[in-house]
């Protein structure tokens, strides 16, 4: 049966990557060092080189979650396009574009915009690196990775915390700033901020709580994470205001939300609609005309049926 034809936004957008590694539950490749820094260095490579942004990241035993903004496609000037080819291919840049036409060109260019060859890269490079050390033969990845797109600020920050959760989540820390291979760790220590997406566009500020107290609290209240003394309390007029969206107890995101990697689209209600309809009146959906809830109603989601919903192409 052919595959459901992956949906990416055709502007600007965030996207929950995720991906997993082949073989038993129990194989855990990226608990080697070397593996789980040569897996970042690409990732940190690729995300130089292409138009999109990080705004969080989780590398765990055996698959990886992100959170990553991609920017509207633009037409990019020969000198920038040759810049950015100058970065993929290092010293050979010129030997590898020789003979490049002008067609060949527009091709890069658009692809520096798309998720999907983005992320052809960083995992297709590292399953090449992996096998060529290990003398290994066959697919690293247990399936084709999946790109959820976020459609609103609320679904945005709580995948955030859901990735930068997962280490505790598994039971590896009790703090997700404890978590080296983590962005939670990175925004703690002040490391990688030309890397990553600045709070302040992520968590606004609200009232007297500054961007970093405001994720914070909320990774701690999602979490379930126990605040430190020197730290003060998770404020009452968070937890009131999660509450009345929804998460109605402390560490709702410590359980395994598998809709949150697989469904398609997450936001709320009317912003799943709304593009449920732009699909339908472009052809490409056939069956579901409602948004699917999630949680009692705190997200909405378009994800896939049993049967292909989405028109092949």
């Amino acid at each position: 049966m052919a595959r459901m034809a992956r949906q990416k936004s055709e502007g600007a957008a965030f996207y929950h990557l995720f991906n997993r590694a082949a073989g038993s539950p129990t194989d855990y490749p990226f608990e080697e060092g070397r593996n789980a820094r040569r897996f970042i260095f690409l990732f940190e490579f690729y995300l130089r080189l292409y138009f999109c942004r990080l705004a969080s990241f989780t590398l765990m035993g055996n698959h990886y979650h992100s959170v990553l903004y991609f920017e509207c496609f633009r037409r990019l000037p020969r000198g920038e396009l040759e810049q950015r080819a100058r970065l993929r291919f290092g010293r050979q840049w010129r030997l590898k574009t020789d003979s490049w036409d002008l067609g060949r060109w527009q091709r890069f260019n658009r692809e520096l915009f798309d998720v999907s060859c983005f992320m052809q890269h960083v995992n297709g490079e590292f399953a090449k690196w992996f096998n060529r050390r290990y003398g290994r033969r066959g697919p690293f990845w247990a399936d084709r990775f999946k790109n959820p797109q976020l459609l609103d600020r609320q679904a945005v920050q709580s995948v955030i915390l859901y990735t930068e959760l997962n280490a505790v989540r598994a039971g590896l820390v009790k703090r997700p700033e404890r978590y080296r291979w983590g962005s939670a760790y990175w925004r703690w220590a002040n490391r990688k901020k030309e890397l990553l997406i600045p709070l302040e566009e992520l968590f606004p500020a609200e009232g007297d709580m500054d961007s970093f107290r405001l994720y914070r609290a909320l990774l701690y209240h999602h979490g379930a994470v126990r605040t430190k003394e020197n730290l003060g309390v998770i404020p009452a007029a968070i937890v009131r205001r999660e509450q009345e969206r929804g998460f109605a107890r402390e560490g709702m995101l410590r359980r395994r939300l598998r809709f949150l990697t697989e469904g398609i689209a997450i936001g709320g209600q009317e912003s799943v609609k709304a593009l449920l309809e732009r699909y339908r009146e472009a052809g490409l959906y056939r069956r579901r005309k409602n948004p699917i809830p999630q949680l009692g109603g705190v997200f909405y989601t378009l994800r896939e049926q049993r049967s292909h919903a989405f028109s092949p192409g």
